[in-house]
This record gives C-alpha cells, sequence and structure tokens, in this order.
C-alpha cells in the first residue's frame, strides 16, 4: 500500500510517526501503563474498540488486528446514534452523541485501514452518509442553532464529527467530502476568529475545554492528512493562559462556576497537541499537571513530545483581566497554597451560565473557601426553569425581592454582552501591580426590573485582604426592597459574636467583616443542598436593617417614604455594602481594626494591622476629597502604608493624590495610575 494512501485517512498521525510513538512507549511516564494496557486488551472478552485498534495500527500485532477488524464488523451498520437529545430539540435528528460516534468511527477506519475490505469500506461510508456526517451536513444547510453558533461546544464538536467523517468519505466521495470540509474550515475558522484575542471562552471553563479540544481533533486531522495547518493561528498560542489562569492554585480542579464540574482540569492530550505543534513550553507544562493527576492514555501518547522543555508560568502576572469575556483572576503567588480569587461579569444569555453576575470565589492554602454550588442534574427541567443550582440567591452575589437576574435566551453567536439581551455584567477599570488589584462589575441589566444600578468594586490588598464594595441605588417605586447580600462556604461557617464571621477549613481560614451599612443585621440561613451531589453550602446572609412597619417608634415618620406628608425617608433606595475578607492561617488570630468611611460623596475603608494601614476610598463623582491625610480627585483611591512610609498606591480615573503633604501623583489628564 502506498504511503500516500495512509496519508489521506492517517487522521491522528499514528501511520506517519509509529517509531517515534513506539519509542515513547519505552519512556517512563509511559512504559509500565504501556505493558498493561495492551496485556489488557489481550486478556479481555471485551475490549475497547478504539484501543485495542489502536495498539493494531501502532504495533502491527496480527492477532489484536484480526479481533478489531471483527468487532468493527459488529458494530456496523448502526454505529451512529440519532435523536439523542430529542426531548430538547425534536425538530434536530443529529447530536452530541451522533458526533461523538462519527469521530469514533473516523479513528477506527484510519487505525484499521490495512485490513479493511472492500466491503468494509462500504458499510462506512453508508454510516457517515446516511446516520453521521450526512445528517450533520444536511441539518447545518437547514438552520440547526448549532450550525452557527461560534461560541458553543455543540457547534465544534458536531462540527468536527462532520469533518473527520468528511476526511475518510473522501476515499470514496471527493466532491461531496470536500462539501463537508469546507463547511467545517469555515465555522472552525469563525471559532478561532471569535476567540484569537484572548483564547477565552464564554461557557466556563470547564466547557471551555470540550469545546475546543473539538476544534483540536479537526485541525489535527487536517494537519496530519496534509490538507491546511489551522495551528497558525492566533489563537492556539494564547488560548494555554485561559485555563491557566481559571485553575486553582492546588491544581485541583478548574473554579466552577456556570456549569464548570468540582474537579479536575480538563485534558492533557490538549495541551500536549498544541506543544507539540507550536514547541509550546507553556503548555506542555499544564499538560504535565493535568498527567500527573489522570495519568496516560492512548492520546497522551500520540501527542506528548518530549523534546518539548516545560515552562512554569513563573514570569507571567499573577492577575488577569479576560476583557473579552469579562473574567478577572486574582491571586497571590503560582505556589500551590497561594489565594485566588475570581470575579465573574459576562451575560446570562451565554450558554451554560448560571444567574450569577457579579460573584466572586476565593480558595486558599488548597481550601475553597468561597465557592459555587457547580452544575446541577442535567434534565429537561435543569434546561427550561431555574433549577436551585441556576439561581441567583444560591450564588456570591446580591438578590433583590428574593428574585433572580434577568435571563434571557441562550445566545450563542458572539462574545458581545449586549448583542443577547438586556441581562449582563460588564467588567472594567482593572489596575494590578505587585501590591494592589483592582476589577469593578456593572450588573445593573441583569437587575433591571428593580435597580437604577448595581456596582460592585472588588480591591485586592495583596496577598490576603479583599474588599468588596457594592454600589446600590433602586429603582424609584412606592414599595421597599429586600437587599441580601450572600456568600457560601462549603466549609463550616462560625459567629464570633463580635461582628466577624468565619469560615473555618483544616489550614485556613476566611475572615469575614461587614462594615457597610453601618447598621446592618446577618444570618447564617439553612445550607444550600445539592440535589446532584448532596453536598452542603453554607450560607452568609448580610442585609441592612429595615423593619416591616413603616414607623418603629414614635420619633419616626407615620407615613412611608413616598408619601408627601412624610417627614424624612424611613428607608432610601440606595444601599452600600462593604464587606472586608482576610484570608488567614487556621490559627492566625484576627487582629485588623476595620474603620468604615461614609460621607455625603465617599465611602471607604480604612484597615490597620500591626505596623500596616491600607486606605481604600470610593468617590464615583471625581470630585476632590481630603479625609485625614489622603488628599485626591480619583474616583477610586488605595493608600498602602508600612512603618510610616507608602510602599504601594492606585489611582482610578484620577489626576491628583497627595499624602502626608507629599504629592504622588499631579497630572493634567485623568487616568489610572499605579504604583
Amino acid at each position: 500500500m502506498q504511503s500516500q494512501d495512509f496519508q489521506k485517512i492517517d487522521l491522528c498521525g499514528v501511520w506517519a510517526n509509529r517509531d517515534a510513538i513506539i519509542k515513547k512507549t519505552r519512556l517512563p511516564r509511559f512504559s509500565d501503563w504501556w505493558k498493561r494496557f495492551v496485556e489488557g486488551l489481550r486478556n479481555t472478552e471485551k475490549p475497547s474498540l478504539e484501543s485495542i485498534a489502536f495498539v493494531y495500527a501502532l504495533t502491527g500485532d496480527e492477532e489484536l488486528g484480526q479481533r478489531a477488524i471483527q468487532l468493527f464488523r459488529q458494530v456496523l451498520p448502526g454505529y451512529v446514534p440519532l435523536n439523542g437529545h430529542n426531548e430538547y430539540y425534536p425538530e434536530l435528528t443529529a447530536d452530541l452523541t451522533t458526533a461523538s460516534a462519527c469521530k469514533n468511527l473516523a479513528y477506527l477506519y484510519s487505525f484499521l485501514y490495512p485490513l479493511l475490505e472492500s466491503e468494509d469500506k462500504q458499510r462506512a461510508f453508508y454510516e457517515f452518509r446516511e446516520h453521521g456526517g450526512g445528517v450533520i451536513y444536511r441539518e447545518t444547510l437547514a438552520g440547526a442553532w448549532w450550525g452557527n453558533a461560534p461560541n458553543s461546544n455543540w457547534n465544534s464538536h458536531l462540527h468536527s464529527g462532520l469533518g473527520l467523517s468528511g476526511l475518510i468519505l473522501a476515499e470514496d466521495d471527493e466532491e461531496e467530502a470536500q462539501k463537508w470540509i469546507d463547511a467545517v474550515s469555515e465555522t472552525m475558522k469563525a471559532m478561532l476568529d471569535l476567540a484569537e484575542e484572548e483564547g477565552a471562552g464564554i461557557e466556563g471553563p470547564g466547557y471551555w475545554g470540550g469545546c475546543y479540544r473539538s476544534v483540536q481533533e479537526f485541525v489535527e486531522a487536517m494537519r496530519n492528512t496534509n490538507r491546511m495547518d489551522m495551528y497558525t493561528h492566533k489563537f492556539w498560542e494564547r488560548c494555554v493562559e485561559f485555563p491557566l489562569y481559571m485553575s486553582r492554585p492546588d491544581k485541583s480542579g478548574l473554579i466552577n462556576f456556570s456549569d464548570t464540574g468540582y474537579s479536575g482540569l480538563g485534558s492533557s492530550r490538549f495541551f500536549y497537541a498544541i506543544a507539540n505543534a507550536l514547541q509550546h513550553g507553556l503548555a506542555q507544562w499544564f499538560g504535565d499537571c493535568i498527567f500527573g493527576q489522570s495519568g496516560p492514555s492512548i492520546w497522551d501518547l500520540l501527542y506528548y513530545n518530549p523534546s518539548v522543555t516545560p515552562t512554569p508560568p513563573d514570569d507571567l502576572p499573577t492577575c488577569r483581566f479576560f476583557k473579552s469575556v469579562h473574567l478577572a483572576s486574582f491571586r497571590s503567588s503560582w505556589e500551590e497554597d497561594a489565594a485566588f480569587f475570581i470575579m465573574k461579569g459576562g451575560s446570562n444569555a451565554w450558554s451554560h451560565c448560571h444567574l450569577d453576575l457579579n460573584s466572586f470565589f476565593i480558595d486558599a492554602y488548597g481550601e475553597r473557601l468561597v465557592v459555587d454550588p457547580g452544575p446541577g442534574q442535567y434534565s429537561i427541567h435543569y434546561f427550561t426553569s431555574v433549577e436551585p443550582e441556576i439561581s441567583t440567591s444560591w450564588h456570591n452575589t446580591v438578590v433583590v425581592d428574593g428574585s433572580d437576574q434577568r435571563q434571557p435566551p441562550r445566545h450563542r453567536m458572539s462574545f458581545d454582552l449586549e448583542e443577547g439581551g438586556d441581562a449582563y455584567c460588564r467588567l472594567s477599570d482593572y489596575v494590578s501591580n505587585d501590591q494592589i488589584a483592582m476589577i469593578k462589575g456593572d450588573a445593573t441589566t441583569a437587575y433591571g426590573d428593580y435597580l437604577e444600578r448595581f456596582f460592585r468594586d472588588a480591591v485586592y490588598l495583596k496577598p490576603d485582604c479583599f474588599v468588596i464594595y457594592d454600589d446600590i441605588r433602586a429603582l424609584e417605586t412606592r414599595t421597599q426592597r429586600h437587599f441580601q447580600w450572600l456568600l457560601h462556604s462549603e466549609l463550616p461557617m462560625i459567629d464570633n459574636e463580635d461582628g466577624t464571621i468565619e469560615i473555618r477549613g483544616e489550614k485556613s481560614k476566611l475572615v469575614i467583616h461587614p462594615i457597610l451599612p453601618i447598621e446592618h443585621n446577618y444570618k447564617l440561613p439553612p445550607p444550600r443542598v445539592s440535589p446532584k451531589s448532596g453536598k452542603e453550602f453554607q450560607c452568609f446572609s448580610l442585609r441592612p436593617i429595615w423593619h416591616h412597619l413603616w414607623n418603629v417608634s414614635p420619633g419616626r415618620s407615620p407615613y412611608p417614604q413616598w408619601d408627601a406628608r412624610s417627614r424624612s425617608p424611613l428607608y432610601g433606595r440606595d444601599v452600600k455594602f462593604l464587606v472586608v475578607l482576610s484570608v488567614m492561617q487556621r490559627d492566625e488570630p484576627y487582629d485588623k481594626v476595620v474603620n468604615p468611611i461614609a460621607t455625603d460623596k465617599i465611602t471607604g475603608v480604612e484597615i490597620s494591622a500591626g505596623d500596616e494601614i491600607n486606605k481604600v476610598y470610593f468617590n464615583p463623582c471625581g470630585s476632590l476629597f481630603q479625609i485625614g491625610d489622603v488628599v485626591s480627585d480619583g474616583e477610586k483611591v488605595v493608600v498602602r502604608e508600612k512603618d510610616g512610609k507608602v510602599f504601594s498606591w492606585a489611582l482610578v480615573r484620577g489626576r491628583r493624590l497627595r499624602y502626608n503633604g507629599e504629592e504622588i501623583v499631579n497630572e493634567s489628564n485623568t487616568g489610572n495610575i499605579t504604583q
């Protein structure tokens, strides 16, 4: 058989690289596993068809090859399923299982190619035409939603199934196959173009991995069959940093907002393939991190390139703002026990989202301190109603009148916040230096039926303190709004009865110190219990003090604030929350002295501990103000002092900062400045 015949169907590069792959089986990371793996296939009655076919292709073992070809003949016809998601999409026939089977069948065809007889090939071609790629292609042309959804894993998965089907069908019908391949090339390029800027995705970090792994399967197949090298696209060089910044410091998992699972970093083969294609050291390092947890697979053996030197992220900034998908990631270092913070913006129209805009998450010392409940059990109800895990009240954000954030229909065509409807959160004002990081979220539209504004500022005083400030104004209406500031943890919560609450782990703790409203109540409601996992999530609820009665004392007006006879407002429509969150070792004493700043124009906090003072001020009007030794016109001002000396500061949209009589900033133009 001619080498060019093999190349046309060599989707994974097995035939072209057999000697190099066999050599890798002798590497320490693969050698013991490989021996057990092959021996297991020999001794089991029902081996994995994909595995046994791969081993045949790599080793040429005729005994395994004959077993594989017999199994191949048993599964055809009818290998590719249809209508698996008919309950969700009754108008469509192809679904995710259809695409998976198409890809598996294409790989089997490639691995078993020398053993396939003409009749075997015709059965495979029929399966692709009538049950696989042909169905996907016809439904794409007919306007299936996933046919034009370049930010959805369904798009990449269905189309990679179509593309691999086309690469195999080309041996029988080049004209029809080329139509399939062209359609897939176009949509895959659109997906890569959409995410090119930062290599990020909008379905959560878990689905990001599956989404772009499907794109990669087609990219690999096109490259190995010498048709096109799509690894030249800038996406691949940039994409490794997105899951890196979404990964927990101890590498136990990705931050599990939206429908991201609780554990695991994804697929090591995805990163090994990038490392191999681009000599990408960071991809190799991240692949090694995953490989160390999950162990080897045939795909790791295929893609791992021992000549690529792993490059850890030590020289990368510890904080990053992904502006294309409105996610901010802060951490104290790249060590496993680092403090770690994520703030989530985005759109409630994005696929697999929860109603959690302006929420945040915190890890430290390898423990999950402020958490998301993660995905619920998938069902028709999960995708057509607001199940508990999706609801706003199960997330670390603000709830108004017990209601959820707005939720438009899912929109899968862009990363544009506004295109999918008025239920989004725009992150902005990102500032970062070695000692300070800041981000602001505007989730007003997600509360548009209740609020005139909902701004959330997060200020990270590295390495262990977070200030969360919410500036909220309710719509003017003849009623009173109920506000709850919520935070959840999988660890126990303890009321210290001194105005602070502790989340206590085995190695760490998080001290929750509510500062504003100055008059506030808090409680620890009954735990949320996940219907899927049975896991309990503790809840902290902070709220302003107010009473259900209009006048709670003879000194108050008997009329509500909107009544003309009212002498003064009982409860206004402006609410400000400010909470200081301190990450600490479990047995470390909490000795911070925290003083609120609340004037007509300025809100903030001054935090003292030992010989260190941190001053954080919010000045939304941008007017010149003086509080103590600080004079500034910045909308946000942070000054950090130790031993009487300023060691870091930050100014957002300001021109002037003076401290202790020393002019730190005096600019002619407004800007963001840090040091």
